[in-house]
């Protein structure tokens, strides 16, 4: 009896796969393979998978929006999917209409613009205004309050207490509207980090002994302190080893924020700034994240590496060489900075 109720547990798991599998390639096929009339879809600026897919299925042009959405995870298009005017038709399959959306509108009425790691919010909204010809003064208006779009992410209803964007702004290059508006274009910023929040962020916090803000400031310290992405883990190690110990982090990149500007090489005036930034003086975490982080550092924060280093030194080459105890770290530091 047991052998025949396995079997038939089998044989049921078997039938659910081919079953699932099935319907799944059927609803990535073409709505109609013999309609090729032309179809043209508006994508909006900042437009995430789940609206592209409500889009799609409107027009008719997709047979399910989930089977849709699961699909575009799975082959990695879902973060390439780009603004635009689109001629599509219902004779292109799933695969076809992504290849179509990453490709980009056919109208020229979008273009690229790209932000890189490590930018504070007054450096994000000089690059904004600078490559779409936007008002300044307005980004830095919008890009200090959180509360405009706390209504649509995730990340600000789950905390409700942020209102400075910096650390939130997501490093990417975006397919934008050229008439976007400021408001439009932060957005779009805060709809790429929400996703990441909700996907990589939020499923890995109860693993961490940071807080979600937290995790973020030591992300953008990370990003500043950190050149190669495969020490970026490292890093973070560092900073929360020393957390663990109640030592002060004493991040040469937290005193250059004090001081608002960067310097390679801080003197001993630096480093007694009065800032509440100041880790050379100020224990554990500063106030707010000093820059927008890329998604290596805030996984490297999420995941650092495991290790009982303390300190680190520059090499000169972009690498540094870590250590365990202070008499080993001014061995190196008098190795490497002479």
């Amino acid at each position: 009896m047991k052998k025949i109720l396995a079997v038939l547990v089998i044989l049921a798991v078997i039938i659910t796969y081919f079953f699932a599998k099935n319907y799944i390639d059927d609803n990535l096929q073409a709505v109609d393979s013999t309609d090729d009339t032309k179809i043209v879809v508006e994508i909006p600026a900042g437009s995430s998978t789940n609206h592209i897919a409500d889009i799609l299925y409107e027009n008719e042009l997709i047979k399910d929006t989930s089977i849709f959405k699961y699909y575009a995870k799975k082959i990695d298009a879902d973060s390439k999917l780009k603004a635009g005017s689109f001629v599509l038709s219902k004779n292109m399959n799933a695969e076809e209409l992504l290849n179509a959306l990453i490709g980009g509108g056919s109208s020229g009425n979008t273009l690229n613009i790209t932000i890189i790691e490590g930018l504070t919010l007054e450096e994000t909204a000089k690059e904004i205004s600078e490559q779409m010809e936007l008002n300044y003064d307005r980004l830095v208006e919008i890009m200090n309050d959180g509360q405009m779009f706390r209504d649509d992410m995730e990340f600000l209803k789950d905390y409700s207490d942020i209102d400075s964007l910096q650390g939130y702004l997501m490093p990417e290059t975006y397919n934008v509207y050229i008439n976007s508006s400021e408001e439009d274009i932060v957005r779009v910023l805060l709809n790429q980090f929400d996703k990441f929040y909700v996907d990589e962020i939020k499923p890995r916090l109860a693993d961490s002994k940071l807080s979600f803000e937290e995790l973020i400031n030591l992300a953008s310290i990370v990003e500043k302190e950190a050149l190669l992405d495969e020490e970026r883990d490292e890093v973070a190690a560092v900073f929360l080893n020393r957390i663990d110990i109640n030592m002060k982090l004493q991040s040469c990149a937290t005193v250059n924020y004090a001081h608002g500007e960067w310097k390679e090489r801080l003197t001993y005036e630096d480093i007694a700034i009065d800032s509440p930034y100041n880790t050379y003086v100020v224990e554990g975490l500063p106030p707010t994240p000093i820059n927008s982080p890329g998604k290596v550092s805030i996984i490297a924060s999420l995941e650092p590496a495991d290790v009982d280093y303390l300190f680190f030194v520059a090499k000169g080459d972009g690498s540094h060489y870590f250590s365990r105890s202070y008499d080993e770290h001014i061995e190196a530091a008098g190795e490497y900075l002479d």
